[in-house]
């Protein structure tokens, strides 16, 4: 469908990939990696035309029809969900003409020509048509889907201002989503932003049952390990091919940097060697022909760079004072509520010192209104909350409100930190790959993933014995999730964390806090843990359940062909019993529609 050859790409002097290569077929689902601000976000406007390369050449199949899911979906520009769907018609046939004639007339020549109003009617005709007819149909169509994620009473001319970002979110990925034999490839750029573990899980099926190509720019590493058949990796300015599974990705990486450290390895050993023989030849005779022979050879030999230098690593630690007592905090019959909305309902929990919990439920539950009550930002209606008076807690709010978006990169590391020197500033945040002039911009006009790091460079700095972290992770690359799951696990504090990943769930916590309808329920173990025990819970039936079970409507299954739920790593075997339910549903729709799971019964209602 789409060929690349030697693509190269500069903005503004920066180079943000070379010679680019690579081919998408119609059956591919592909990763595409790497950190942030290696440019995947702009080859995938190069893919829609929306940017030329500097350097080499796409072919894209005649009339093929492409959708794409920004970061940002939704603009101000859009007042209502209506003007979004008109605004984010598909690349189809139509609004390939549409760019056609559009092209055509970028021509200053057309105007003196008898073509010109023939080709102002053909594409102004066109545009009624793709607005009536493409917004209507996905309109109908992209409801349907959102009926499926609890949006079922959204109107179309619903202000896109009323709207939450998750619930932005869902509207924009119903619209990519909405007809699928009516598009050819579907470019999704970080799709699980906003997005709580329920819906994320009905998204990893829909992307499963997509019939035609997909292309993701992801780091929900458990979204890609289930999807992914392919990675495309932009790594030092050059992309990396695998084919493989992101599990499989990440062992192939591994071994091709050991390679490339034995190659930068043997690189090194030579170079000293014919050094030392050109050194020891000029002490006898400096104007020996050999040694401008060999000074040649050495000049001439390829340079090899070495891997772990070129590659940016983010190491840090979390400072912790003197512990704060047993008890970190305790909650006794809390009630919270924002106008008709019940966000606590006499909920009941304990934090333990040390403890690493993972605070986890639906978008719109109160995860964020309890840490802003456990740091004092809000108090309960009713209920007791205690703190102890040994804590010493450190914030991140998801929006980085904590920063202040006037400062420059150093002054916002000094706000609260008067001791530290410009000179110490600039190190510390070059190790946090703020480097160069960088450090001299406004806070504001970074992207997300450089505030997420500027945020947790500034709290590292604080000796804080209670962290309270909200979505830390969002917009983060791979490796600078890895550095903070590392830092967890090596703080001696208390963590208490809000977070959507679920790898990042599974790395780090040892505690979960189910969040929903006003209650807290508590697992032990990390997140694959708290999936197991939800599970268990159905298996282990006693009769006085089946009353209960009948009333839930949840299903008994039997394991028809053995599969894994790469979300939560739980392998099921061949003639195993699966009770499903709507706690569970969307972890086991896939398996469901392709047969790996065949329904047994439906229990009975109890009359």
């Amino acid at each position: 469908m789409i060929k690349a050859q030697g693509i190269t790409k500069t903005i503004e002097g920066k180079l943000l990939f070379e010679n680019v290569t690579f081919n998408i077929y119609s059956d591919n689902c592909i990763g595409l990696l790497g950190p942030n601000g290696c440019g995947k976000t702009t080859l995938f406007k190069i893919l829609l035309g929306l940017q030329q390369p500097s350097f080499g050449e796409i072919w894209r199949k005649d009339n093929l029809r492409i959708r794409y899911l920004d970061q940002i979906p939704i603009s101000s520009i859009d007042k209502t969900v209506n003007d979004f769907f008109i605004r984010t018609a598909p690349l189809d046939n139509i609004q390939q003409k549409i760019r056609e004639y559009e092209k055509q007339l970028e021509n200053p020549d057309i105007y003196n020509s008898e073509r010109y109003n023939d080709i102002l009617e053909r594409l102004t005709k066109l545009k009624i048509s793709a607005n009536r007819t493409d917004s209507s149909l996905r309109w109908e169509a992209a409801s349907r889907i959102l009926n499926e994620i609890k949006m079922n009473d959204l109107s179309p001319t619903k202000k896109t201002s009323d709207l939450s970002g998750g619930e932005r979110q869902k509207i924009a990925l119903a619209s990519v989503l909405a007809l699928p034999k009516e598009c050819d490839l579907l470019l999704l750029d970080e799709p699980t932003n906003h997005l709580d573990i329920e819906t994320i899980e009905w998204l990893e099926s829909q992307i499963v049952d997509f019939p035609q190509a997909v292309m993701i720019v992801s780091h929900d590493r458990y979204l890609l390990d289930r999807l992914i058949d392919k990675v495309f990796e932009i790594d030092n300015q050059h992309l990396e091919r695998y084919n493989a599974t992101y599990e499989e990705f990440e062992e192939q990486k591994r071994l091709r940097t050991h390679i490339k450290i034995q190659a930068y390895k043997k690189y090194k050993s030579e170079l000293q060697r014919q050094k030392k023989v050109i050194a020891t030849m000029s002490r006898r005779n400096k104007y020996d022909l050999q040694i401008a022979s060999k000074m040649k050879r050495l000049a001439k030999m390829q340079r090899v760079e070495n891997p772990v230098l070129k590659s940016y690593l983010l190491r840090f630690s979390f400072k912790s004072i003197f512990k704060s007592g047993k008890n970190v905090a305790e909650g006794h019959n809390l009630e919270k509520q924002f106008s008709n909305k019940v966000i606590l309902d006499h909920a009941n929990f304990e934090i333990l010192a040390g403890q690493k919990i993972g605070l986890i439920g639906p978008n719109g539950c109160g995860k964020t209104t309890l840490l802003k009550m456990l740091i004092g930002e809000k108090v309960p209606d009713m209920g007791n909350l205690y703190v102890s008076s040994g804590v010493k807690s450190g914030y991140f709010d998801q929006g980085h409100l904590s920063l202040k978006m006037d400062n420059n990169l150093i002054d916002e590391l000094r706000r609260d930190n008067s001791e530290l020197s410009e000179n110490d500033a600039k190190a510390l945040l070059g190790q946090f790959n703020f480097r160069g002039d960088i450090v001299k911009n406004q806070v504001g006009q970074l992207s997300g993933g450089e505030r997420a790091r500027l945020a947790i460079l500034r709290l590292i700095l604080q000796p804080y014995n209670f962290l309270l972290l909200d979505e830390p992770t969002n917009h983060m690359d791979m490796d600078s999730k890895k550095a903070v799951e590392g830092a967890l696990n090596s703080y001696s504090g208390t963590v208490i964390a809000v977070s959507h990943d679920r790898r990042f769930l599974d790395m780090f916590a040892d505690t979960i806090f189910l969040m929903d309808e006003g209650i807290i329920k508590i697992y032990t173990g990390n997140y694959s843990s708290f999936c197991l025990q939800r599970q268990r819970d159905l298996t282990n039936l006693s009769d006085s359940n089946l009353a209960y079970l009948s009333r839930t409507g949840i299903k008994k299954y039997v394991v028809h062909k053995a599969f894994t739920i790469w979300t939560t790593k739980t392998k099921h075997k061949v003639g195993e019993e699966v009770f499903i339910g709507e706690h569970n549903e969307k972890l086991y729709e896939w398996a469901i529609i392709n047969r790996f799971l065949r329904p047994v019964e439906n229990i009975e209602r109890n009359s």
